[in-house]
């Protein structure tokens, strides 16, 4: 009876976001601090799925890999008990202008629901990059914000900070673990290797990048790799698990030469 009920108390603190995140930030900026602002956000809950009729196996006794049958019902009933992001498209970009600070333009807005997939794709353009940390998606009204149910990019560019040091700018923006707080909570309970091992699996595709590209030249930064004169930040599950809270508070950083 405990087993049964830390598995389904594991499942219930595992969100419908806590399959597969991919989130790209990219920003392309002008000499005088204005620009372009791309924020791409897809969730895969197919992991999800898996890791849920998995737990139902355990639960029940069995041994084993899910069957074919096993795991399409599953995806029926979590199809069925999942809250559906279809709305109309023009009601959302109208919501989404209306709750955008002055000096930012929505230029592109898209989200797709497509079952077990929810991909999100905006392009903002601004006048001051220090306007991107005001950037809020509006929340749905009466949706449960009960912890481990919220969104951890409601504030796409949350943290981004632009210091003019006089001949240089240092650029700073906080790292997010999408799946923090879902790790957090798995911790205080008592999970067999079984349970931890597929909850890993669950959040391996995890990745969270970040881009810029600027016309100045670079005097010092972190970037985990470059594309050409574009700085790339890209963290995968294993690497986000291995940041202090430090480096996580400073994840992106880099001088420019003003």
């Amino acid at each position: 009876m405990r087993k049964r009920l830390v598995a389904l108390g594991l499942a219930v603190c595992l969100p419908i976001l806590g399959g597969c995140f991919d989130v790209e930030q990219a920003m392309k900026l002008q000499k005088d601090l204005s620009g372009t602002a791309a924020f791409s956000m897809t969730v895969n809950m197919e992991p999800m799925v898996l890791f849920m009729v998995r737990m139902q196996r355990e639960m029940a006794g069995k041994k084993g890999e899910p069957t074919a049958a096993e795991i399409a019902q599953a995806r029926k009933e979590f199809l069925a008990s999942k809250t559906s992001t279809k709305e109309d498209p023009a009601q959302q970009k109208a919501e989404m202008e209306k709750s955008l600070p002055p000096g930012v333009k929505l230029l592109e807005s898209s989200v797709k629901d497509e079952g077990l997939k929810v991909v999100a794709h905006f392009v903002f353009g601004f006048d001051h990059i220090s306007k991107l940390s005001q950037i809020q998606f509006p929340k749905k009204e009466g949706a449960d914000q009960q912890p481990g149910q919220k969104n951890p990019f409601d504030q796409p560019f949350s943290g981004l900070q632009v210091k003019d040091e006089g001949g240089t700018l240092l650029l700073t923006m906080e790292t997010t673990n999408p799946v923090a707080e879902q790790k957090e909570q798995a911790a205080g309970m008592n999970l067999s290797p079984e349970m931890k091992q597929q909850m890993e699996d669950a959040f391996k595709g995890l990745r969270v990048a970040f881009k810029i590209d600027a016309p100045f030249q670079v005097v010092e930064q972190n970037a985990t790799r470059k594309e050409g004169q574009t700085l790339v930040w890209e963290y995968d599950l294993k690497s986000l698990e291995k940041m202090t809270p430090e480096q996580l508070a400073q994840g992106v950083r880099v001088r420019f030469k003003k």
